[in-house]
């Protein structure tokens, strides 16, 4: 399915706090879909067909069903990484 009928339809997206288009949430994650494109576009276009119809059923699954990682577990994996970045003697960069 032809993706360019939709990528130039935009939102807000409540992550990034701006306008962005469906072309970019399409390919945000390494080439996949962010995991709130269906609840960010639902009311635009039938994004979940559109999905279901241009990924396979294991990447869609993977995208949309599987549960993805909270605020918490970003935060004790960022914890972790910079605790053994110190513990490592590798000086944070940014």
């Amino acid at each position: 399915m032809s993706h360019q009928a939709f990528d130039q339809i935009q939102v807000r997206c409540p992550r990034l706090g701006g306008e962005v288009s469906f072309g970019y949430c399409r390919t945000i994650s390494q080439g996949l879909p962010c995991r709130r494109a269906l609840i960010c576009f639902e009311f635009k276009f039938p994004v979940e067909q559109y999905f279901r119809l241009a990924l396979k059923q294991e990447t869609f699954s993977r995208c949309f069903e599987e549960p993805g990682e909270g605020r918490y577990e970003k935060f004790l994996r960022t914890v972790s990484e910079a605790v053994e970045r110190v513990e490592n003697g590798v000086k944070a960069t940014g």
